[in-house]
């Protein structure tokens, strides 16, 4: 399983919807990590919705619109995504929560 990396985009093409959309791609890859590292069974299309369905949850109570992100609903979204994943995940996790934080960063820091 190959694990997330953030597309290398021009800056100039780089939108909040597109961060939006990565944003999932990366949740979705960092989970099915953290399945495997609890050793725990999972179906991929299940896991897709989860991740939907927590990440809109997530964007809700930033009070940042997942319809039309902006750079700072974004960046509150990932931080609120990151520490729920460390509370849930502990050190377990913490290099996977890392390198994929490090990954979104990458693409937020692209954003104007």
């Amino acid at each position: 399983m190959a694990r997330y990396k953030a597309p290398d985009v021009p800056a100039e093409k780089v939108s909040p919807e597109l961060v939006r959309d990565e944003l999932l791609k990366c949740f979705e890859s960092a989970n099915r990590e953290f399945m495997e590292v609890l050793g725990q069974p999972y179906q991929d299309e299940a896991l897709k919705q989860q991740v939907r369905q927590f990440l809109d949850g997530v964007f809700k109570q930033c009070g940042v619109s997942m319809e039309k992100p902006t750079k700072e609903g974004l960046l509150m979204a990932i931080e609120a995504c990151k520490a729920n994943a460390e509370k849930m995940m502990g050190e377990k996790g913490a290099a996977i929560i890392r390198h994929h934080y490090a990954e979104m960063m990458k693409l937020v820091n692209k954003l104007r």
